[in-house]
């Protein structure tokens, strides 16, 4: 049997540190929650969608939860990847990409088909798409070394 130490290196959200000091939440939270709002009220803008206001107060909550929801399973799908050792330290790009992949994908599929299901066809591929390329978890790809000293 091995006994190999696991590094968890590349990952600024992760599932484990949350756990670990649940104050990250406070800081996590509020700033999706911002960072969806700009989003949001910047597309309603450009797409000239009119009664912004009614527009935000139907969409924030289940674009904020959703957006978190799949950040958390991206996070879980990295987590769970560094457990069975599914990549070499060397090439941690290769394994952090599809995870922050994994999440925008779910971004995409959770505001298509649920958030903006009521939407015209040709709004809802714009917004969805907005949300999975704009608020993706890009936070993934900075090494965690940067911020803990590891």
């Amino acid at each position: 049997m091995r006994n190999k130490e696991v590094r968890l290196y590349n990952v600024l959200f992760p599932l484990w540190f949350l756990m670990i000091f649940p104050v990250t939440w406070l800081i996590v939270l509020p700033g999706n929650f911002l960072i969806d709002s700009l989003v949001l009220l910047i597309s309603l803008r450009v797409l000239k969608i009119t009664d912004r206001k009614s527009w935000y107060k139907r969409h924030i909550l289940p674009i904020f939860g959703f957006g978190m929801l799949a950040d958390v399973i991206g996070a879980a799908f990295l987590f769970l990847m560094m457990i069975l050792e599914v990549y070499d330290i060397r090439n941690e790009l290769l394994l952090t990409i599809p995870a922050m992949l994994v999440s925008a994908g779910l971004i995409f599929v959770f505001n298509y088909f649920v958030t903006f299901r009521r939407a015209e066809k040709k709004t809802r591929l714009r917004l969805a798409l907005t949300f999975a390329i704009v608020t993706a978890p890009y936070t993934f790809l900075v090494p965690s070394a940067w911020l803990y000293g590891f």
